[in-house]
């Protein structure tokens, strides 16, 4: 069996100058884009009451917070299942945790002061005059929106904090209960899991238009998130790699498990998103079929057409060759391409629930205040990092995944 090399210093991480400048940049980026949103962007919307800056704010604080709390998910699956090969990889999915405090406040900034620019259901004037959203009012009113949400995010920082304490611990005691912990603790949180993804996603995504409705809404939302969560590990562990961290401790072989995870959420994303809309077609029901509809018209429809193709056909064709996802040089840039398509779906279903007409600009101030929100992801992670061993070490386990597929 091949000797597996790593040294202390290649487990102990500390960002560099020129990580944290580029990081800073993009944060940068994200700040002038958002506030030029609030200032530039006048398209008129469907309710006559929406600053579409918010609506730039939504789709990055969404995609940040999803791939924080997806981390977690994988966190609890390794645990649960007794999974050996991905303990290295753990650890950096751990960290992402670090980002909750961060999501969590600009999350109560949106929900708080935005909700009345993206949420139409949240002016009373339109619910006196509407007898589906007086039906729906029990749900859908503040203060119960803002409160339930920053709750569910408070849950999930918990949940959080816990998994990283009990692992980060394990490191100098060895403690083997501190597994067992982490199991129990991971059977709890995916049934917690799967209940508060399902309202963060019905709540802030699919209220935007609250006559519509859909029931695989959650689970198209979580395997559009869950694979752009292995694309940012992906893309982690090369700058890791790339700057002589991890040593042998993080191989091919645990890469290309990571990629083939990526792949197959590409396919569930594809399955799930397919099944959702031919049901919607084939029912042909107006409530239903209206909100496609409206991402036909208006300028819309280019986009709505290529979804399939960025985010399926292209990624599929790129990572079912076997030695594409052995290579991290090349996956990180199919990372980030599924990044980048990530953003397009978000954008695809948050601007159309509030405004007709497409606008290039908006989609380019969206894009540079995502980017924003993914630098200061990337910073708080690799910031937390720098407090704990790479990997971890206390694991007893260990020993199993550092030989994977030797």
């Amino acid at each position: 069996m091949k000797s597996v090399e790593y040294s202390n210093e290649q487990l102990t991480y500390k960002m560099s100058g020129n990580t944290k400048g580029k990081l800073l940049a993009m944060i940068l980026l994200g700040v002038i884009s958002t506030v030029l949103s609030f200032f530039v962007l006048h398209e008129p919307s469907r309710s006559g009451h929406s600053n579409a800056g918010w609506s730039v704010l939504l789709i990055g604080v969404f995609l940040a917070l999803g791939v924080s709390i997806a981390g977690l998910f994988f966190t609890a699956i390794s645990h649960i299942t007794g999974s050996k090969w991905s303990i290295t990889v753990r650890r950096l999915a751990e960290a992402f945790s670090k980002f909750l405090p961060v999501g969590i406040v600009l999350l109560a900034v949106i929900v708080f002061f935005g909700v009345h620019d993206l949420y139409e259901w949240s002016h009373t004037e339109v619910v006196a005059k509407d007898h589906l959203l007086q039906h729906k009012s029990g749900w859908l009113n503040v203060p119960f929106f803002p409160i339930r949400l920053l709750v569910i995010t408070g849950i999930w920082f918990f949940f959080g904090h816990l998994f990283l304490k009990n692992s980060v611990s394990q490191d100098e005691s060895k403690d083997i209960n501190l597994s067992l912990k982490n199991n129990g603790l991971s059977a709890k949180f995916i049934l917690v899991f799967a209940l508060t993804f399902s309202i963060v996603a019905y709540d802030l995504l699919m209220s935007l238009t609250p006559h519509w409705f859909s029931t695989m809404w959650a689970v198209y939302i979580f395997a559009g998130i869950y694979q752009s969560t292995f694309a940012v590990m992906l893309i982690l562990i090369y700058h890791l790699k790339k700057n002589g961290y991890y040593g042998d401790a993080v191989n091919e072989n645990h890469i290309h498990d990571l990629a083939k995870f990526m792949m197959s959420f590409c396919i569930f994303w594809a399955y799930v998103g397919f099944s959702q809309f031919m049901l919607i077609w084939y029912a042909n029901m107006p409530e239903e079929t209206f909100w496609f509809e409206q991402r036909l018209i208006g300028g819309w429809a280019p986009i709505s057409y290529a979804i399939p193709f960025i985010k399926f056909v292209i990624p599929f064709l790129l990572l079912v060759n076997r030695p594409n996802k052995r290579n991290i040089d090349f996956l990180v840039k199919v990372s980030s391409w599924i990044l980048f398509t990530e953003f397009v779906e978000l954008f695809w279903i948050v601007f159309p629930s509030n405004y007709e007409t497409f606008s290039m600009t908006s989609m380019v101030l969206a894009f540079g205040g995502t980017i924003g929100v993914m630098g200061l992801f990337g910073f708080m992670v690799l910031k937390g990092l720098e407090k704990y061993k790479l990997i971890p070490v206390g694991d007893p386990r260990l020993e199993d995944c550092l030989h994977h597929h030797q």
